[in-house]
């Protein structure tokens, strides 16, 4: 049997906003959506990628000079250097370079590995009552290696929750959903027309497999946890036809098996992300929600879905 393995991009600790508790968030490459405003775009591919950040690099030109494929090349204005085409992250790049400017986001763990690291983070996850987070991407695409890992975590009463667009085979939220004591789940856009517009799918399979994680929960008598995410996107999902309307579906799906609904103001604080990788990002000069806006959003929410007991705003505004 071949060990299963995975490619991260971040393991992040002390996290607060993913879960009950501080936690350690895993982030797994690959996504089965790409939404415009996606704030962790590295992790929308699944291979391995090389990321150039302009504000460390010191144009010293070493990487340049030692690249076996001839991947990097400077310009007079400095723009991005690397040549994905040719590029095989090899990584001889980032020996070379003494500032640190390079970094290849992407690394492959096994379950043993993963388990360790997140190991060590045990004291302040069970001092905090927190726990870990599978993140991504679409960390659902990776289902039999989260299993493996979600098996060996709960022999350490670990709390897990799961982070998903919807967009996975069933076979991996029947298999998941079990081993889960928290489902955090998008429903971004519930017009299917503009969805596809904004993230490149289809909603109709996030609408079945709701559906079908909220059966398992109610016919197996777990006691796992839904909380429901929406992004306030500016010009996209942040009208109230659409909350309204996600409101009213989660009434007549929820049938008391969703906890919270957390509408997630828009920002642009990942546009380093995108520089690094040297791709552009349609939303870089976005502007926040107002606050009132924002409240106003939040209002529509709670009156469009009364069943849920606790409808909140997170992340940003502006005052205006």
């Amino acid at each position: 049997m071949n060990e299963q393995t995975a490619v991260l991009t971040e393991i992040r600790s002390l996290s607060a906003h993913d879960g009950p508790g501080l936690r350690t968030t895993i982030f797994f490459k690959g996504c089965s959506l790409k939404c415009k405003w996606c704030h962790n775009p590295e992790t929308i591919l699944l291979t391995p990628e090389l990321e150039w950040d302009e504000k460390s690099c010191i144009d010293c030109r070493v990487c340049e000079a030692n690249c076996p494929e001839k991947a990097i090349a400077f310009t007079e204005s400095k723009s991005y250097i690397i040549n994905k085409n040719k590029c095989t992250v090899c990584g001889t790049c980032l020996a070379t370079c003494p500032s640190k400017a390079l970094k290849i986001s992407g690394i492959s763990y096994t379950v043993d590995q993963l388990f360790e690291r997140i190991h060590k983070d045990e004291k302040f996850i069970k001092r905090s009552n927190g726990g870990i987070t599978f993140s991504g991407g679409e960390p659902a695409l990776r289902y039999p290696f989260i299993v493996e890992l979600a098996k060996k975590l709960k022999a350490f009463d670990y709390h897990l929750a799961l982070d998903t667009c919807g967009v996975a085979p069933a076979k991996a939220y029947k298999t998941i959903v079990p081993l889960m004591d928290l489902i955090l789940y998008d429903l971004k856009e519930i017009n299917d027309e503009k969805h596809r517009q904004f993230t490149g799918a289809s909603n109709e399979l996030v609408h079945e497999n709701l559906s079908l994680i909220l059966k398992l929960i109610q016919q197996n008598n777990l006691k796992t946890e839904v909380w429901i995410r929406t992004p306030l996107i500016p010009a996209m999902t942040d009208t109230y036809e659409n909350v309204q309307a996600i409101g009213k579906f989660l009434s007549e799906k929820a049938n008391g098996s969703v906890q919270k609904w957390e509408l997630c103001t828009f920002n642009n604080l990942c546009i380093a992300k995108y520089r690094k990788l040297g791709k552009e990002w349609a939303l870089e000069h976005s502007d926040l929600l107002t606050t009132s806006y924002a409240a106003q959003l939040l209002k529509v929410a709670k009156l469009s879905a009364p069943i849920i007991p606790g409808i909140n705003l997170s992340g940003l505004t502006k005052n205006k």
